[in-house]
């Protein structure tokens, strides 16, 4: 059997696989991405129709660079495709007026020039009608805030790439990863043999598994529930935001408006509870237990005005969590032409342009365009990896 070659070779074609795989070949170089799974599947974390982008972000400046350059890229990748791919809705974070979520919010727009306004509860109920809040609650409202529509921008990015060449493979293993003098040899399940001079391994839940990522013991993948609401019949969810929600007691709450066959209809989710065990191996995501389900509607009634407060819908989704809930983007020790991006730790899918495309610059040993060294797994040296 002859021995294909490539610049870079690609493992798993989630939103981070598939946005590397995209950047790899805008740079003109040649690419081969392959995924054990098909082009939609629900074995990862970037499935489904809607994800929230925003950069007024709680969780820290330090993500800035990265959310810039990711908001470009979206904005690029929207009129290149030539259809809507992003729903322009602005975000609106609620919490008490010290909670994490309003203040680490103001601070994140603070510092890195995003339009903000600060609302007292009145002014949040006279915006945005849909949320009940008591008098000790506050929101921050960021214009600029969207929902990505989630699948459709990622086969985009897909699309884009095979214009430029890249070649895709569907459900293709990779069985073995062997670095050697010219970069790596890989051997994918049907034997053939991938000579390249690098591989870019983004495989969500399964980098815990056979390959080389050196991330066996860090990564711990989850699975975490989501659900869907309808909005009463008398309620218009037209101009509804995405929002986070950070109830009084602690948990936060994500959402945001999904329009499709079913008409109009609020998903929404926990991010910081609910979490049950999972592997990406299972045949079968496990059923959402009903107290979970009770929780959640419970949530609802209690934060929303005019959704009703049954879910007609739900199904579980991947986290892969690393211990600080931050991403890792870096090379393998010792193997400089294996990468490594993943554990998205349940807030990743927005970054993923720009976490591509740094990805793609470290494959093709170009100096990142934003210094990935936050992110090097290294931080965890103290930490036992296997794998």
């Amino acid at each position: 059997m002859s021995t294909t070659r490539c610049d870079v070779l690609v493992v798993g074609l989630g939103v981070f696989g598939s946005a590397t795989t995209w950047a790899v070949a805008e740079k003109g170089a040649t690419v081969l991405a392959v995924d054990t799974h098909g082009p939609t599947h629900r074995y990862g974390s970037s499935h489904g129709e809607s994800r929230i982008f925003r950069r007024a972000y709680r969780e820290g400046a330090h993500y800035l660079p990265l959310l810039n350059r990711a908001h470009e890229l979206w904005s690029e990748l929207e009129q290149m495709h030539g259809d809507p791919l992003l729903v322009r809705s602005g975000g609106v974070f609620i919490g008490t007026t010290s909670s994490g979520v309003v203040e680490n919010s103001r601070r994140t727009a603070e510092a890195g020039g995003v339009p903000y306004e600060l609302w007292a509860a009145p002014e949040l109920a006279e915006h945005f009608p849909w949320f009940t809040v008591d008098s000790g609650m506050s929101a921050l409202y960021e214009p600029g805030a969207y929902g990505i529509l989630a699948t459709r921008a990622r086969l985009a990015m897909l699309d884009a790439a095979v214009r430029r060449n890249a070649v895709l493979r569907f459900g293709t293993e990779v069985a073995d990863v062997r670095p050697d003098r010219s970069g790596a040899t890989v051997r994918l399940s049907s034997g053939e043999e991938i000579s390249c001079g690098s591989v870019v391994m983004a495989a969500g839940p399964m980098m815990r598994g056979p390959l080389p990522t050196g991330l066996g013991g860090l990564l711990e993948p989850v699975r975490v529930p989501v659900y869907w609401f309808r909005p009463a019949p008398s309620v218009t969810t037209r101009g509804f935001p995405v929002f986070l929600y950070e109830a009084p007691e602690g948990g936060v709450v994500y959402g945001l408006p999904e329009w499709g066959e079913e008409g109009p209809l609020v998903k929404i989710g926990f991010h910081d509870l609910q979490h049950l065990p999972g592997e990406a191996t299972e045949s079968a995501a496990p059923e959402v237990p009903r107290h979970f389900r009770k929780e959640i509607e419970v949530a609802v009634a209690r934060m929303l005005t005019g959704i009703q407060p049954e879910a007609v819908r739900w199904r579980t989704c991947f986290y892969t969590m690393t211990p600080d809930e931050d991403f890792v983007i870096d090379r393998v020790p010792g193997s400089p032409a294996l990468v490594r991006i993943s554990a998205c730790s349940g807030h990743g899918f927005k970054f993923a342009p720009s976490v591509g495309e740094c990805a793609a610059e470290l494959a093709l040993g170009e100096t990142p365009g934003i210094d990935p060294a936050r992110f090097s797994a290294a931080r965890f040296a103290a930490t036992p990896q296997v794998g």
